[in-house]
């Protein structure tokens, strides 16, 4: 009767919440597979990207009037090499390398930072970069802006007046590993672990080796005449 159906019913009641909860049946995706491939796609942008900032940089002459260039990638290409030249001098290389950077972390691990983690660390090695090769230029007075640009002749010039001369080296050579930190996201105790433990490893086969000689001469058989050897005939 009755009491068949309402046990009936609340014994499908909770199957049916379980199902309810999975939802239905379906194949799974493997996972980060939809990311992967628009990752590897902004990697070969971001190398291409690479590429092109490095030809421009490198085809730039910053004796020429920005008119009077020939650029392999272009006019924009020219216009480019001029505007990072200015701007941060022989420093402007940095933005192809970080860029290679990051498009080979999109194919290996482990991978570069990525949001404020980049964006910060490229502004430290940018600081550090264009205030290094504007104090090395100081000999040359004419030629600072092309070897810092005018950042690097800023930070150059407001270090200089405010903490001197040694204080802006000792700053500014702090900022590469600090740069790097935020960059790669290793903090160097790993990575001095990790370069013990491979050496350790290219040094065991060398250890095991003076052994096995040293065995090996011992089972030499002794000569005739020496004491404790066969006695001759």
């Amino acid at each position: 009767g009755r009491r068949a159906k309402r046990h009936a019913h609340r014994a499908r009641a909770p199957s049916r919440d379980g199902a309810a909860k999975r939802g239905p049946a379906a194949p799974r995706r493997p996972k980060g597979e939809p990311g992967r491939w628009v990752r590897e796609a902004k990697g070969i942008l971001a190398l291409a990207l690479a590429g092109f900032g490095f030809v421009a940089l490198y085809a730039y002459d910053p004796m020429l009037h920005p008119l009077d260039q020939s650029s392999p990638v272009g006019p924009v290409g020219g216009w480019l090499g001029w505007a990072s030249f200015h701007a941060f001098g022989y420093g402007g290389y940095l933005f192809p390398v970080l860029l290679t950077l990051y498009g080979v972390s999109a194919f290996v691990r482990p991978r570069v930072a990525h949001g404020w983690q980049a964006a910060v660390g490229l502004a430290i090695l940018l600081v550090s970069a264009t205030g290094m090769l504007a104090r090395a230029s100081d000999t040359l007075g004419q030629y600072r802006l092309h070897k810092g640009g005018l950042v690097g002749w800023a930070v150059s010039e407001g270090l200089r007046l405010s903490i001197g001369t040694v204080g802006t080296w000792i700053i500014l050579l702090a900022l590469i590993p600090l740069g790097v930190l935020f960059v790669t996201r290793i903090p160097y105790s790993v990575l001095s672990r990790m370069l013990r433990a491979r050496f350790g490893r290219a040094r065991r086969p060398e250890t095991r080796k003076e052994p096995s000689a040293a065995a090996a001469v011992a089972n030499l058989p002794a000569p005739a005449g020496a004491p404790g050897g066969p006695a001759g005939g």
